[in-house]
């Protein structure tokens, strides 16, 4: 069978981040239930493996905001896990707060894929905020769900954490599977390479059009495009923040028969949102006529007319 991602298509596929965050809480079974009703492609989530080694969907390191009570996900069981709940309140992560209709659990990846996994492609996201070696057993257990599930033609698997992917290839040998790229990723290495980037005369390119010096931007898109990483990895797909592509990146993936993500339009959490004046309406447009291969959105609803309307 055709990995489902791989599959023909006249659009870019929709895939809800984090499920459908403004009908339910984000990484909830809730959430990727509203997103069959609505006829969505497909979700992106987020994992973290638990002490014991159990895969849990759930974004945040911390569990305080999402749950009210603190601790680190990846250092407690999955019976302590299991026993928190979503709070119906939540703090979105930039101070806007939002009231759900009831609490919900936190699922495992074994349930969702056995729940939604032949209604809904899935892009598992195995969270990393900077590669960590004493993690990349992420990797394997994820490979060892995923094998079990008998799912592997409707998911890909993408991380920050070129270890992971490491792992999760040599568990599961033909797994479609990249490395993704965010417009801050360098601002982790340090003061004297913002102020060597700002220091040097601005690059005349597609992403200098925005205000201010834009050097870092065109580093990432130019090692997002060298695919050095992907390489390392053995990547199938990459993913990366929708800023960063220009008009020859997609082509360029193409041409190595890789698929190319983009995420994050109609964002509710706009904290880390590289452009907050970028009208995502035109984005969409733009993304789509690159031919970009999926979108992850917010509003997969709203993303869903919108590119009804250009096929």
């Amino acid at each position: 069978m055709t990995n489902g991602f791989f599959a023909d298509k006249n659009r870019p596929l929709v895939l809800g981040h984090r499920g459908v965050p403004l009908a339910h809480q984000e990484n909830t079974l809730a959430g990727f239930r509203k997103a069959i009703e609505l006829g969505v492609d497909g979700i992106e989530l987020d994992v973290f493996k638990t002490r014991d080694d159990r895969i849990v969907v759930f974004h945040d390191e911390q569990t305080e905001r999402l749950t009210g009570v603190a601790g680190s996900i990846a250092e407690m069981t999955w019976d302590e896990v299991s026993q928190l709940r979503i709070q119906r309140r939540i703090d979105r992560g930039d101070g806007t707060v939002v009231e759900y209709p009831s609490e919900e659990r936190i699922p495992l990846l074994e349930e969702v894929l056995d729940e939604c996994g032949d209604s809904l492609l899935i892009n598992i996201e195995m969270k990393a905020y900077a590669p960590n070696w004493s993690r990349r057993h992420t990797g394997t257990e994820v490979a060892r769900v995923i094998k079990a599930s008998g799912k592997q033609d409707n998911v890909i698997s993408t991380s920050f954490d070129f270890f992971m992917l490491r792992k999760l290839e040599k568990a599961l040998p033909g797994i479609h599977s990249g490395f993704a790229y965010d417009g801050g990723m360098l601002e982790g290495m340090g003061d004297w390479l913002d102020t060597l980037l700002n220091a040097l005369p601005e690059l005349d390119t597609e992403l200098s059009r925005r205000a201010g010096n834009q050097n870092a931007l065109n580093l990432l898109n130019l090692l997002l495009e060298a695919n050095a990483i992907g390489r390392f990895v053995h990547s199938t797909v990459v993913d990366a923040e929708h800023t960063l592509i220009d008009s020859d990146t997609v082509q360029k993936f193409h041409q190595r028969n890789m698929l190319v993500g983009a995420y994050t339009l109609f964002p509710l959490d706009t904290r880390y949102v590289d452009n907050p004046d970028v009208d995502h309406e035109q984005e969409a447009h733009r993304l789509a006529a690159l031919g970009v291969d999926w979108i992850e959105t917010d509003d997969p609803e709203r993303l869903l007319a919108l590119l009804a309307l250009l096929t």
